[in-house]
Order: structure tokens, then sequence, then C-alpha cells
């Protein structure tokens, strides 16, 4: 099965990073296109990180706390 992999969005031209404050899913997780997955703070604003497609979540090792930047692998999507 192909992994795509889900990416921390481009969050405005001036953030480069994102704080995961909730992990909505656990691995394996059957999920539906555009599901949010993740809950990302900044300095401005709380982000929501989505599926890219409907299958289940074969990794997703992001952390509470930690930051990212965009662009990041935070999982994928098998």
């Amino acid at each position: 099965m192909v992994q795509v992999p889900i990416l921390m969005p481009q969050l405005g031209e001036s953030i480069a990073e994102a704080t995961i404050i909730k992990v909505l899913y656990k691995e394996g997780s059957p999920v539906e296109a555009d599901s949010d997955l993740i809950e990302g703070k900044t300095n401005k604003a709380v982000i929501r990180v989505t599926s890219p497609g409907t299958g289940s979540l074969s990794q997703l090792p992001v952390k509470q706390g930690h930051s990212n930047p965009v662009g990041a692998i935070v999982g994928y999507n098998e």
C-alpha cells in the first residue's frame, strides 16, 4: 500500500513552526479525507493538520509539546 506523507501546513508568511497541542488519532486508526488529525499552536493561532485522504494512519510519530517546522512530515496515511 502507498504511504502518503502528512505535512505540517504552511501557516502564514511569517510562521515557521507550530507546537503540537493535541493528537486526535492513534497510529493504525481509520481516517476519512480531510479529518482533523493534529491540533497545533503558533504564536498567532491554533491550526489543524488534516488527513490527505481516506485510509489509516500508518505512522504518527509527533508528540504533544514538540514543535515541528512548516513542511515537516508529521505522519503517514496509508
